[in-house]
């Protein structure tokens, strides 16, 4: 059984292949559900009205930047997993202290372990990167 096993998943990703391949590998990860969002309107409606377990949060959507969605769902209680193909260590006016992050393209060992740094709140100082970055 792994960390994914019957969490309800929101996935927030505007590119439609990285949302089913992320979307596929929770799936078969056991995740009870899995929601996508494809843009900033529509996860912040998923957020204000559903409870997920976790949300898996893009961080460019259409080229707008969604920290506000983090806090949203933070906010209510749900843990946030950074998805990006940047660096996120180096980004200005960002704080990521004790956030979980995957880089893209996902695997099913990268995104399970940035799911169970989240859900665990083990994230070390800084957001955590689980995987090598390439530009999105």
């Amino acid at each position: 059984m792994t960390i994914v096993a019957n969490l309800s998943v929101l996935v927030v990703e505007d590119e439609y292949l990285v949302a089913i391949e992320a979307e596929r590998i929770l799936c078969e990860l056991g995740a009870k559900s899995v929601e996508v969002a494809a843009t900033f309107e529509a996860a912040q409606a998923r957020i204000a009205e559903g409870s997920f377990d976790v949300v898996i949060l893009d961080v460019n959507l259409n080229g707008q930047m969604s920290f506000p969605l983090d806090q949203a769902a933070m906010s209510r209680g749900m843990p946030v997993v950074f998805a990006t193909g940047y660096s996120l260590r180096n980004r200005p006016n960002t704080d990521f202290t004790g956030k979980a992050c995957v880089t893209k393209p996902y695997t099913a060992e990268t995104l399970s372990a940035s799911l169970a740094l989240a859900l665990k709140g083990r994230a070390a100082s800084g957001a955590v990167d689980a995987g090598p970055t390439k530009p999105t």
